[in-house]
């Protein structure tokens, strides 16, 4: 008997390391495609789909693993009867076309030639378009507001939804103003935190009551969210006016602008909330911010266009794709040596997967994501979706 109790608690003691061996679930948003794929990151296979979210972009989940909070990058804009077409690079709402000029001339008047399809938006530098026959100089000035990087003439509505992880049903969705471009969800639980380009504003939606809590104005093109465990700092980047917000979670309000480099995107907090890395995809850059001096201290040089960016479990190692550059960089954060992998085209939105060794990156121009081993640097396989994927969640 004594034997019998010995080899059932070593069998009980043998289970609890296999269960917490279980492969993380990777839940990726893919746009256009409205639909969240749901991938076993053991297999990396698809092992379902989420549907009823239009066009869903940013993508959390919330501290209890419960719910999953997607941003819908479609707007609907007062008065506006055609289905809004979805803004390139930069996330601005689209521009109406003046009264009295084609829309062949409107589209004409708007591409510059010789222009690539993948540029990224320079809203630091005013239009040298001219101006339309017959429009006065103000109104022409006002069309072209949102590519000189201040707020879009225009600001439609979209949702935040709330999506239960154990049935894949969406349970609430919330009216936010703006596009919903980035979601992240505070340490504590309380609140999801969605960006919004077109408005210059983020949201603040409390979990609890499932409406929205604060509005907070940033800065053109607010982009990326950067929260403190303890939830106290947040930081918000603004790719249109070059700054970090400091965000006061006590009163909700803006304390302070941090300048960085040209077009913050995406930005990563460092493990021991020491450093904030920013991907600045107009300077070909990653500025390294100290949060104790509020400013950068370090500039890494990356490929052309960075604009995902993730780190190591450790933080010693900084992840950076270039979508013009079509690279993957994998670069040391003490010494600033850098590994490359050449991964086309576009490479875009990347993951670390937990402690699986793997990377997740998807592609702008392709429908599949690209399975990178994170410590060789080089592509294990590819996983096809629908669509571009954007802003992936793993759930461990």
């Amino acid at each position: 008997m004594k034997r019998l109790r010995q080899a059932l608690l070593g069998a009980a003691t043998l289970a609890i390391p296999l269960a917490s061996l279980a492969s993380p679930t990777v839940y990726i948003p893919l746009g256009e495609a409205n639909e969240i794929l749901i991938v076993d990151a053991k297999t990396d296979k698809a092992i379902g789909k989420i549907t009823g979210i239009k066009n869903p972009h940013g993508l959390s989940l919330t501290t209890d693993g419960k719910y999953l909070i997607a941003g819908s990058n479609t707007e609907k804009i007062p008065g506006q009867k055609k289905k809004p077409s979805k803004p390139k690079k930069s996330g601005m709402a689209p521009m109406p076309k003046p009264t009295g000029m084609s829309e062949a001339e409107h589209k004409s008047h708007h591409t510059k030639p010789g222009a690539e399809k993948e540029t990224q938006p320079k809203p630091d530098k005013p239009s040298t378009m001219k101006k339309p026959p017959g429009m006065s100089d103000a109104t022409h000035k006002k069309h072209h507001s949102a590519q000189g990087g201040g707020l879009a003439p225009t600001v439609g509505i979209s949702t935040v939804s709330l999506i239960s992880v154990a049935n894949n049903k969406v349970k609430k969705s919330i009216k936010v103003r703006g596009m919903a471009h980035h979601s992240f969800v505070t340490p504590d639980g309380m609140y999801a935190v969605s960006t919004h380009t077109t408005a210059g504003t983020i949201t603040v939606i409390d979990l609890g009551t499932k409406k929205i809590f604060r509005t907070i104005h940033t800065g053109p093109l607010p982009n990326y969210v950067a929260i403190t465990k303890n939830g106290k700092g947040m930081y918000v980047s603004n790719a249109g006016n070059n700054t970090i917000s400091v965000i006061d979670t006590k009163n909700w309000i803006v304390s302070k602008n941090i300048i960085v480099g040209k077009g913050p995107e995406h930005i990563v907090m460092s493990p021991d909330e020491k450093f904030i890395y920013t991907s600045n995809a107009r300077a070909g850059t990653i500025s390294v911010v100290s949060l104790a001096k509020q400013k950068v201290v370090k500039t890494f040089k990356t490929a052309k266009g960075p604009h995902g960016i993730d780190l190591s479990a450790d933080g010693k190692t900084l992840f950076s794709s270039a979508k013009l550059g079509n690279k993957l960089l994998a670069i040391d954060v003490k010494t600033g040596k850098t590994r490359s992998l050449k991964l086309g085209p576009a490479p875009y939105h990347i993951k670390v997967i937990g402690n699986t060794g793997k990377i997740y990156v998807s592609s702008r121009l392709k429908p599949f994501i690209w399975v990178v081993d994170a410590k060789q640097l080089k592509v294990k396989g590819k996983i096809p979706v629908r669509g571009a994927g954007h802003q992936m969640v793993v759930k461990n």
